[in-house]
């Protein structure tokens, strides 16, 4: 396929690369390209892109707990540039490997106005030697206990309710939460827990683009996301 014979002439390591379209265009992310041609086009879990749209423009602050290789994070910060933003970003990262190419992503991008801070550490329902909570955060610019504005994005692999029981401070409908749920059972337990705060979560199941299909990733996986119509 042509498709196959683009991505051989790619770089098979991570490398300094754009992201051309979609909310995140403008990001250079420290990322394999062959791996990583969704990503580039701005066709990457492209279910949230309108989301995103919207809530990037309303948002100056992101936690990005679970940053893996910085997509997230390199996406925002070019969004606030080019929204004109000065926001703040603090990215939650256990694995080292992750962490060296977050940090040459910050070397090599220009981040602009935006603080990122990167947390090599696990985030849950408790502070202890090897995880910190949401409730912890301390922002470096601005009011450091401010709870409002912010994006809050949540990939952790099946941990969502213990990250969400040490982030209660934050869910509040000043703020935007999308959750990436990794078990069934767990839709119904953060539904719940959101709704006790007279908030309300969309779900957002996965869509098989056209020609394109579905990514390469389990069918027990959804998002939860902030309900706009709720919003202020």
């Amino acid at each position: 396929m042509i498709s196959d014979f683009f991505k051989f002439l790619l770089p098979n390591r991570p490398v300094p690369t754009r992201v051309l379209r979609g909310p995140f265009r403008g990001a250079r992310v420290v990322m394999n390209p062959r791996h990583s041609m969704r990503k580039i086009f701005g066709l990457y879990e492209s279910e949230l892109n309108g989301w995103l749209e919207v809530v990037l423009r309303r948002c100056d602050c992101v936690l990005d707990v679970g940053a893996n290789d910085g997509y997230f994070t390199f996406g925002c910060v070019a969004a606030f540039r080019r929204l004109g933003k000065v926001g703040e970003i603090i990215a939650f990262e256990p694995q080292q490997q992750h962490i060296d190419t977050l940090q040459e992503s910050i070397d090599r991008h220009r981040i602009g106005a935006t603080q990122i801070t990167l947390l090599q550490t696990l985030v849950g329902g408790k502070i202890c030697a090897e995880a910190t909570t949401l409730d912890a955060v301390r922002w470096r610019t601005g009011d450091p206990e401010c709870r409002t504005h912010t994006l809050v994005k949540i990939d952790v692999e099946g941990a969502e309710l213990e990250v969400l029981s040490g982030a209660l401070s934050w869910i509040n409908s000043a703020n935007y939460f999308v959750i990436e749920v990794h078990e069934e059972s767990f839709l119904e337990s953060i539904i719940r827990l959101f709704a006790s705060r007279n908030l309300r979560l969309t779900k957002i199941d996965q869509l098989p683009l056209p020609v394109l299909g579905g990514e390469m990733r389990a069918k027990s996986n959804w998002w939860l996301v902030s309900d706009l119509g709720a919003a202020p």
